[in-house]
């Protein structure tokens, strides 16, 4: 029993820490109301020694509700304050690693514009080899198959020029390479 008063008294000490302000507004507003009422029980001439007792009370109300205002707005300003710096930080970031993307995006495009047509990464995006002997798709740049060890190209009679098994003209001479395809 000891310790379910226990749990109810920290609650209610809880309650009364996280609204104080609530608290007091209505302790004193209780106050207020029951000088109130005796002012208006005891009569005229009792009232008067009780009215700056209910000014008091009114006065203390206002004066808590302003406080409870002001301690918000500079709770409020320093969240806010801490994040627009945040904000601030995250987009300098960002438009960094933006304009770093697009130099490199920009520099990429350049040197694909500058390369002649049909070289470099053009072709080699373009161009899949494929072995004649297993079809299987070669990676740029092999001169054999890794699956069956065939070669992947050979040279054309006409201008020597090297080029895959399965092709049936030379693109460089036009030469008939007599291949089946």
């Amino acid at each position: 029993m000891k310790r379910f008063f226990s749990r109810i008294g920290r609650g209610i000490l809880r309650f009364f820490l996280r609204h104080w302000a609530g608290a007091a507004i209505v302790l004193l507003l209780l106050l207020a109301a029951f000088t109130g009422y005796q002012m208006w029980r005891l009569g005229p001439v009792m009232a008067l020694s009780l009215l700056p007792q209910l000014i008091l009370c009114l006065v203390l109300v206002v004066a808590v509700i302003a406080v409870r205002r002001v301690i918000k707005a500079l709770t409020t300003k320093n969240v806010v304050e801490s994040g627009v710096a945040q904000g601030r930080a995250a987009l300098k970031t960002t438009a960094q690693e933006a304009k770093e993307a697009l130099a490199s995006l920009g520099a990429e495009v350049k040197r694909a514009y500058l390369l002649p047509p049909g070289s470099g990464m053009a072709a080699a995006s373009q161009a899949t080899v494929r072995c004649a002997s297993c079809g299987r798709v070669a990676r740029p740049g092999a001169k054999f198959c890794e699956g069956c060890g065939a070669a992947l190209f050979a040279p054309c009679p006409k201008c020597g020029r090297a080029m895959p098994r399965e092709a049936r003209f030379c693109t460089s001479c036009g030469a008939r390479l007599g291949r089946k395809g």
